[in-house]
């Protein structure tokens, strides 16, 4: 169950984004493809970041860029199509090298149709000294003097935490964990930093859920959590499993490794 409701303080800079959800963004039953909700708030949060000078632009005069690093999402109701979405998004706080980020969505009612946490980094665009191993590694984000707000209300009920990959995605019989699927990633599939976007590791998982699955119910929860970066013409392995209480398990991996580079659970 989702928490009470939020209430926005005066003092909390809170963006406020409208989506009407498409055609090409749903599924058969008509409501929401979660990768395009995740693009909902990834639209979001560039355009608010950008309106507080800690955007796009200003990290480009630093060589660096935003990544998204984990997100929870916990959903009421996904919305339907031709349905007006309201994104409320706002910075919660930072450490050293993680910073917050808080979402809510209301519907056409003004009911809450989902609220999400979620964790992001500044990766190096430029190795300095051509240090090619430096290349996109984590920035301090205390010496960046980006004004990021060093707290903020929180959204979920239980403190974000990383997920961690398992040992039950290979070597078992389903139900228990198979081999879903295998990417060799497209060009279409990169974004303006050059890499796989987020919403894209999501829609293989979900894809890759949906050939292993027949999940029943609605989506109650899903989060995802980065854990490498992937570019064009990379291969990936897809394995899934599921457990108890309906809750369902992806992991992407590098073709031929044991790399990982993506974790996803969902729960219906």
């Amino acid at each position: 169950m989702l928490a009470g409701r939020i209430w926005y303080f005066g003092v909390m800079d809170v963006r406020e984004e409208k989506f009407v959800v498409r055609t090409y963004e749903c599924g058969a039953d008509g409501r929401v493809r979660i990768a395009s909700l995740m693009q909902y708030l990834q639209e979001a949060a560039a355009l608010h970041a950008e309106q507080l000078g800690f955007g796009v632009e200003k990290l480009g005069t630093l060589d660096g860029y935003w990544v998204l690093s984990n997100i929870r999402v916990e959903i009421a109701r996904l919305p339907a199509w031709n349905e007006q979405v309201t994104v409320r998004t706002w910075p919660s706080g930072y450490s050293r090298l993680i910073a917050t980020r808080e979402f809510v969505g209301q519907g056409w009612d003004n009911g809450e149709l989902f609220r999400a946490g979620s964790e992001w980094m500044v990766l190096d665009k430029q190795s300095p000294l051509g240090d090619a191993l430096r290349r996109n590694r984590p920035k301090n984000l205390l010496h960046l003097d980006l004004g990021l707000p060093t707290t903020g209300t929180k959204v979920l009920q239980e403190k974000l935490s990383r997920l961690e990959p398992h040992n039950d995605y290979s070597g078992a019989s389903p139900p228990h964990a198979n081999l879903a699927g295998h990417v060799v990633v497209p060009g279409s599939s990169i974004d303006l930093n050059g890499h796989v976007n987020n919403t894209e590791y999501v829609r293989w998982g979900m894809d890759a859920l949906s050939r292993a699955f027949k999940l029943r119910g609605n989506i109650r929860s899903v989060q995802a959590t980065y854990l490498s970066e992937v570019f064009e013409g990379d291969e990936l392995d897809l394995l899934v499993s599921c457990g108890p209480g309906e809750s369902f398990h992806v992991v992407a991996r590098k073709s031929g490794t044991q790399t990982n580079v993506f974790v996803m659970e969902v729960s219906c």
